[in-house]
């Protein structure tokens, strides 16, 4: 078919954030509009160098603050962290910078307010000469009001962005807020810090996972005997890798020393950042310490493990610790080079003497999004298992592409002697019931059903889908737990992050073509989908939907089938669509299909009923929905005839409708 129009809008999940300053508007009484202007201006960079720090974009500068957007123009699983990061950062940033308002002209009151929201928002151009883009929503919206109402120095957060990040975050409830032009109040919270502090122990027993569990416990076996391992965790997000590193970590309570750190998804820019949180909880240093504060306890605490040689590895350390270089220590004149090669050594030599004086485990997580540093550093501490009993237990996705894949293997090639690969697998039926079962007892099999169906084996899909029903009210108790609407209907917030975030990891054309393929259903016809899509390559985009694993072949022969590799992902893929994007290209399906099918038509009425009756050519819905029924009734079909008369009728009732 010929090229197509495309409309830039869609419907994406975002995170916005709204910081205003605060006293900024009492500077024109002291100093000059261009002293003003240098004063603020300066301010509101740093503002948006924090925002761009964690992956966000500037949308609008607005005077004395900024409009920001997590999200655009792509995705990211955990959107609302990142946001949460960002505006932590900015309330320090300005913290800092009033003190230096204050130095240097006695100004006092200078601070910031901010307001961060999540929920799903249009993105796309507006304006004319220079047309930008924006989201536009209740989200968006929500998030200015919150920043209004705002202490300054606060951050408050909406109820959506608060449940996402409960668990990295301390928060304290703030009751509900009157929105303007809303009819509800909105539920909001002050974001106070990062969680700190020991991880807690599982609240819910391990399913499913027997058979990985207990290699895990023979690699523990082999460290507690004295033989180095290497713990390898591959899977697909959700399917429990995280949960299956806490059960190793209460297994090797009281046998070996546990170190952990888990690399962020923004920290492909933030050099050796896993290595560095190892250390800082290792050596008890809190971000901001002093930095006398922090050279006295690396001092003493590397004197206890290394001795005299903590002289020589503290000044390469320190880098890591923020703290300056002791003086008279040497290194300041080597090369960039040359001080990685120190750090990676000294790095090195305090995991061994942590190793040789009793088992010890250092854990990290999610090493697919480590930066090039990190895996170079990890790869040097692979050499520490063939010299004492250092486990490293790494967790990471199957992303080739990915640093944590190259390590991975590293790993397999060169120390393979002391490798325990896992690689997770979906849940049996039966484990995801058994799960369910955990979660919530008295669930109606209906439900069950729905919720097993929709998760296809993935855990984490598993809990998220149960959790949005109940807190959506999706759910009603009366013995049991039944549905109380369409569960096939719903996608929960963070699993909408996380899977939208894998379809806008793909090239631009291939993230087309997958929308349009998401229309067309679960499983389709690539001769159908190259009628329907444009694309200069369409083999080109489907080699980069298989190499992401978001579509797999289903069958070549007697013609190329396709389908998502889960239905949530297909979901998650329709839901960028707008409603007038959705309804045309369920024509186009229709037209394409009476052009493929032309001779042969009567085989697929009801597949051109369904997409004509979504699309806005609801003349041939009801016509093909009437072929349809008469040719049911030839069969003998009767309940079906009925069913299909029924949704005629519907048809006839919205056509009837129409100016």
């Amino acid at each position: 078919m010929g090229r197509v129009s495309i409309p830039a809008d869609e419907l994406r999940p975002v995170t916005a954030l709204f910081a205003d300053l605060v006293g900024s508007t009492g500077l024109g009484e002291r100093l000059s509009p261009g002293e003003v202007k240098a004063l603020v201006g300066e301010c509101v960079t740093r503002m948006s160098r924090a925002v761009e720090e964690f992956g966000g974009i500037v949308q609008a500068y607005m005077g004395d603050g900024i409009c920001a957007y997590f999200g655009v123009p792509a995705a990211h699983e955990d959107d609302p962290e990142r946001a949460a990061r960002a505006a932590l950062r900015i309330v320090q940033l300005v913290g800092e910078y009033a003190k230096e308002v204050e130095a240097a002209w006695g100004i006092t009151g200078f601070s910031v307010r901010i307001g961060v929201n999540s929920g799903q928002a249009a993105v796309g151009l507006v304006g004319a000469a220079t047309p930008q883009e924006v989201a536009l929503g209740d989200a968006t919206n929500v998030a200015a009001r919150l920043q209004a109402a705002a202490e300054p120095g606060m951050v408050v957060v909406g109820g959506t962005t608060a449940a996402r990040i409960a668990k990295q975050f301390v928060l304290e409830p703030l009751g509900e807020v009157a929105v303007k032009g809303r009819a509800e109040a909105v539920t909001a919270w002050k974001l106070v810090r990062p969680q700190s502090g020991a991880r807690a122990a599982p609240s819910m027993p391990l399913v499913g996972r027997e058979t990985e569990l207990d290699r895990l416990r023979e690699a523990l076996d082999e460290l507690v005997a004295g033989r180095g391992q290497v713990v390898v965790v591959v899977g697909e997000s959700g399917l429990g890798a995280t949960r299956l590193l806490e059960e190793l970590r209460m297994l090797a309570e009281g046998r070996a020393t546990w170190l952990e750190a888990g690399c962020p998804s923004f920290g492909s820019e933030l050099v050796y950042w896993p290595l560095e949180v190892v250390l800082r909880r290792w050596l008890g240093v809190e971000e901001g310490e002093p930095a006398i504060a922090v050279r006295t306890k690396a001092r003493a605490r590397l004197g206890e493990v290394l001795g005299e040689r903590a002289e020589a590895v503290l000044p390469y350390l320190g880098p890591l610790l923020a703290v300056t270089l002791d003086p008279g220590a040497g290194g300041s004149e080597l090369s960039p080079e040359a001080l990685a090669a120190g750090l990676h050594r000294a790095y090195r030599d305090w995991v061994l003497a942590l190793a040789e004086r009793g088992p010890l485990v250092l854990a990290l997580e999610d090493v697919h999004w480590a930066d090039a540093s990190t895996r170079e550093l990890v790869a040097d501490l692979l050499e520490v298992t063939d010299r004492a009993p250092l486990l490293l237990a790494l967790t990471t996705r199957p992303e080739p592409a990915s640093e944590g894949w190259k390590l991975r293997l590293k790993v397999e090639t060169e120390y393979a002697h002391r490798l325990t690969e896992v690689t997770l697998r979906p849940l049996s039926e039966r484990a995801q019931r058994e799960y369910l079962r955990l979660l919530m007892p008295a669930l109606d099999e209906s439900v069950v059903v729905e919720l097993v169906e929709r998760a296809e084996g993935n855990p984490r899909y598993l809990e998220e889908l149960l959790r949005f029903l109940v807190d959506g009210g999706g759910l009603l108790r009366e013995r049991t737990w039944t549905l109380s609407m369409n569960a096939a209907d719903l996608l929960p917030p963070a699993l909408e992050n996380l899977l939208v975030a894998r379809i806008d990891r793909l090239p631009e054309t291939a993230r087309k073509v997958a929308q349009t393929a998401a229309v067309i259903g679960r499983t389709f016809s690539v001769r159908l989908l190259e009628r329907v899509v444009w694309t200069d390559d369409l083999d080109r985009d489907l080699a980069a939907l298989f190499r992401a694993e978001v579509v797999r072949e289903l069958r070549r022969y007697p013609e190329l089938e396709c389908t998502f590799k889960h239905g949530l992902l297909q979901e998650a893929a329709l839901s960028t669509l707008t409603p007038e994007r959705r309804r045309e290209l369920h024509g186009r399906v229709g037209d394409a299909l009476e052009e493929l099918y032309a001779d042969a038509l009567d085989d697929h009425l009801e597949l051109l009923a369904h997409h004509f009756g979504r699309s806005d050519q609801l003349e041939k819905a009801f016509r093909y929905l009437v072929s349809a029924a008469v040719r049911a009734d030839e069969f003998g079909a009767s309940p079906q005839a009925a069913e299909l008369r029924r949704r005629a009728d519907k048809v006839k009732a919205r056509l009837d409708r129409v100016p």
